[in-house]
């Protein structure tokens, strides 16, 4: 059995593929293979040369400085997105893209060439030839000390926004424009099995050809950024994020978007949902209307009401509510901290006016009535003095839930 480890193209974004990478060397997962295109050609080459530790320095210390020619592009890192997209066109424009020039110096600093040729890490990239108009595909013993660089920045020259790259006096653009998930090659290669780490970045994707391959597919489950804005802290986050989705991928943490030490959310579902279904209940027992009859026939709330609350349903209101109270997504929780993190959040929100609950929703100004937490504070208050209005659950109904919740959680003893 081979291994292959594939990385697609994408730019700023590759810092999560070595956030995967450090998760697949905790799990000691062998490597034979890898493959990249663009960025992911970047970030073979530390895999080849099992180079976590400079890989973790590039991507921690990057920023528009160590990319861009700063007289060409001169930019804040603090520029709005618009802007940012409205100089890689003027640049285009005026100068055919930017130079590529300083991501030499990257490879420079980082490129070992006894720890890559010598490694048992076999290596493949992507380019495409844009004066020939066809891919260009290049293993570890086509590639030489003085073409292994050409080649790989050729992969990662992200046409129109930097020039083609020049080698031989034929261009050379990002092997995204052919295959940006490079995971045939990796089979030409010898592959078996497959981890694909999809960056979902613009480019090409071809079908796998080979049907009997096992593929394990790894794909950002929050936002990791712009793939054309390079930035340290926005790195440092997609590399945890790419750590956290590897071990939800294998089993070893849990949750979606947010994560969680294994077992600790089957704990949490165990120990709370026999009360909340009853607290659920109880506010809504004897009420016959239409309303309540509106609020059944919600997505959220169908089954709920007559039936058992699923585990998925228990753990996605969780995750709602760390969304609503804006809890780190990159942390890796315990379930009581973070249960405690809801109550501390609960206790620092401000109460709202009802009065402009009511005012906003009249004018249908909902969407722009006042930020989630409160209106969560609003319905813990109300769960507390059993004066559930239902015409306001209908148009907030995660609200109500997540705020249900915490009631439940502050006071899991059920009283009849």
């Amino acid at each position: 059995m081979k291994q292959a480890l594939v990385l697609s193209g994408g730019g700023a974004k590759g810092a999560y593929e070595i956030g995967v990478y450090k998760a697949l060397k905790k799990l000691h997962k062998q490597i034979d293979i890898v493959t990249g295109t663009s960025i992911g050609a970047i970030n073979g080459m530390f895999v080849t040369q099992k180079d976590l530790r400079g890989a973790l320095k590039l991507w921690k210390n990057i920023s528009f400085k160590a990319i861009y020619d700063e007289e060409a592009f001169p930019l804040l890192e603090d520029e709005k997105l618009a802007k940012i997209y409205m100089q890689y066109a003027k640049n285009f424009i005026n100068e055919g893209g930017l130079d590529i020039y300083k991501m030499k110096n990257i490879f420079n600093n980082y490129f070992k060439p006894n720890k890559f040729f010598k490694s048992n890490i076999n290596y493949g990239l992507v380019t495409y030839n844009f004066t020939k108009n066809k891919p260009i595909f290049k293993t570890k013993r086509e590639l030489t000390k003085e073409n292994i660089k050409d080649y790989i920045l050729a992969s990662a020259s992200c046409y129109p926004a930097f020039k083609p790259y020049i080698i031989n006096n034929d261009m050379y653009i990002d092997g995204g424009y052919y295959d940006n998930l490079p995971i045939n090659l990796a089979i030409d290669m010898g592959a078996t099995d497959v981890i694909a780490i999809d960056l979902r970045a613009i480019g090409f994707k071809k079908n796998v050809k080979n049907k009997s391959v096992n593929i394990t597919y790894i794909v950002p489950r929050n936002k990791i950024g712009s793939f054309l804005v390079f930035d340290k802290n926005q790195a440092k986050k997609s590399i945890k994020f790419g750590y956290n989705d590897t071990m939800k991928t294998y089993g070893k943490l849990e949750g979606d978007k947010f994560t969680f030490k294994k077992y600790n959310l089957i704990k949490n579902y165990n120990k709370y949902i026999n009360a909340y279904e009853i607290n659920l209940n109880k506010i809504f027992k004897n009420k016959n209307s239409l309303i309540l009859n509106k609020i059944s026939k919600t997505e959220i709330f169908k089954g709920i009401l007559n039936s058992k609350t699923s585990y998925n349903n228990f753990n996605n209101l969780l995750e709602i509510a760390g969304k609503i109270f804006g809890f780190d997504e990159s942390t890796i929780y315990y379930i009581k901290s973070y249960n405690k993190g809801l109550l501390n959040a609960l206790s620092n929100t401000e109460t709202i006016d009802l009065e402009k609950i009511i005012k906003k929703i009249k004018d249908k100004k909902i969407e722009d009535i006042v930020d989630r937490r409160k209106i969560v504070k609003y319905f813990y208050n109300q769960i507390e003095k059993n004066k559930i209005s239902l015409k306001f659950i209908l148009p907030f109904t995660n609200e109500f839930l997540v705020a249900l919740y915490i009631y439940t959680i502050k006071s899991p003893r059920i009283t009849y």
